[in-house]
């Protein structure tokens, strides 16, 4: 971030494990978690992402409709 200039709050990282998300948190970021990959789907529910989404389809609709 601190190399395109761009703050935590106009961020977003999507990430398939708790570490992600915890990073996003850390980091002042928005978090979406993807459940298709590393963790289960409740560990990544109760770091509050933004959303979750179960395939690639669903995040590229997802960051269509809120990107």
């Amino acid at each position: 971030m601190a190399t395109t200039g761009v703050t935590g709050s106009q961020s977003l990282m999507v990430g398939d494990t708790t570490h992600d998300l915890d990073l996003a948190r850390n980091a002042g970021a928005h978090s979406l978690a993807v459940t298709y990959g590393a963790h289960p789907a409740a560990g990544l529910a109760a770091r509050e992402p933004l959303a979750s989404v179960d395939s690639i389809a669903a995040l590229l609709q997802w960051i269509g409709d809120n990107g």
